[in-house]
């Protein structure tokens, strides 16, 4: 699944910095979209490795601190890189240079608690989630929580050193109770799910909250979205059982996933988060990983692919405001295909000399 795994980390860049050459059909779907695809993708995967992998006595922890060496390192790089690089082009003289501009400009204003919270949260990606749903308050008193903060003139997210980092919080909660819900009963996975739904549904249909920050940063709302990969995985373990994974099902299924983040546009989406605030891509990806992993379990190439998903979808806001501060009409007209192409050579230094070895060492770790 690792082709796919990019293509959505590639709509999120799209989603942010616009198309590759303008380009509507290289957008595929929307960034909350893909995101949410993502935890369905993120359920699959650590049902399985729950299942086959960290399983025993001291099992739990050893799972935790491998997703922790797995998602921490390459976020703090990208962390660190981005302070580097804002604090060079200050130094040149360049446009203000994206969080680091934030921060000189209302840093000085914010109580110390504040602060000394939004500096933890960067420093230790702890709490971005929660931090979607706060905003500075104008009368100069600090944070403060708010319905719709990311209306707000100033929102807490602004001060994130890697501002799309919160949907890493928003996995990592997952993590923490997957061990404790995987292996649970399949009707109790789905009844869950319907949940989760369930709860989106009443909340946003009785309080009109139909909006960002509450139709994908919320966890007990996404939770759906996880159950409904880890569904997914139970499914593949019964189909390979009866050796129902049959190589045309499965290549069919291939090629339906990775059209349908350009088609999930075309689906009707509006209808269903108008009625539930979250897309119908979802449950129709979640039908067809049990045939897409069958299809693509063996193929290295496409391993080595998925790899880049992640620092991919790390690094492209810091190429869309290393973009921004060079200040060149050139790069602005040609800014989709730009950061696009630079962040999937940035992900491939990145895995190659962080990621790969700290893979090295996850997969030592796991192995007792």
């Amino acid at each position: 699944m690792g082709t796919l795994r990019l293509l959505l980390a590639l709509a999120v860049v799209a989603a942010h910095a616009g198309p590759a050459f303008g380009w509507q059909w290289l957008s595929m779907t929307e960034g909350p979209r893909s995101v949410q695809a993502f935890y369905a993708v993120s359920g699959f995967y650590m049902t399985l490795v729950l299942h086959e992998k960290y399983v025993g006595p001291g099992a739990y922890g050893v799972f935790l601190r491998a997703r922790l060496l797995r998602l921490y390192p390459l976020y703090a790089v990208v962390a660190a890189a981005t302070v580097a690089l804002g604090l060079l082009a200050q130094a040149a003289g360049a446009a203000p240079f994206g969080p680091l501009a934030r921060w000189e400009a209302a840093g000085a204003t914010l109580p110390a608690l504040d602060a000394a919270a939004l500096l933890a949260s960067n420093a230790l990606l702890l709490g971005q989630d929660a931090l979607c749903f706060a905003a500075l308050d104008p009368a100069g008193s600090g944070l403060a929580w708010h319905a719709n903060a990311l209306a707000e003139a100033q929102p807490a997210w602004q001060f994130m050193l890697v501002p799309q980092a919160w949907t890493v919080c928003v996995e990592f909660t997952f993590y923490v109770v997957a061990p404790l819900m995987v292996r649970r009963p399949i009707w109790l996975l789905a009844g869950l799910a319907l949940l989760s739904y369930a709860a989106r549904a009443a909340t946003i249909r009785a309080f009109g909250i139909g909006w960002d920050p509450w139709t994908y940063r919320f966890f007990p709302f996404e939770l759906a979205h996880f159950l409904l990969g880890a569904l997914a995985c139970r499914a593949y373990f019964v189909l390979r059982a009866r050796a129902l994974l049959w190589r045309p099902l499965c290549l069919c299924a291939l090629a339906a996933a990775w059209a349908l983040p350009s088609a999930a546009r075309h689906l009707g989406d509006e209808a269903w988060k108008g009625w539930y605030g979250a897309p119908g891509l979802v449950p129709m990806l979640a039908c067809l990983l049990p045939f897409v992993f069958a299809a693509t379990r063996g193929s290295r190439a496409d391993r080595a692919i998925g790899e880049l998903s992640y620092p991919v979808y790390l690094v492209h806001f810091l190429c869309i405001d290393a973009v921004g501060a060079i200040d060149s009409p050139w790069l602005a007209a040609h800014r989709g295909e730009v950061v696009a192409a630079v962040s999937l050579a940035l992900a491939a230094v990145l895995w190659r000399c962080v990621g790969a070895p700290l893979e090295r060492r996850r997969a030592a770790l796991a192995s007792g």
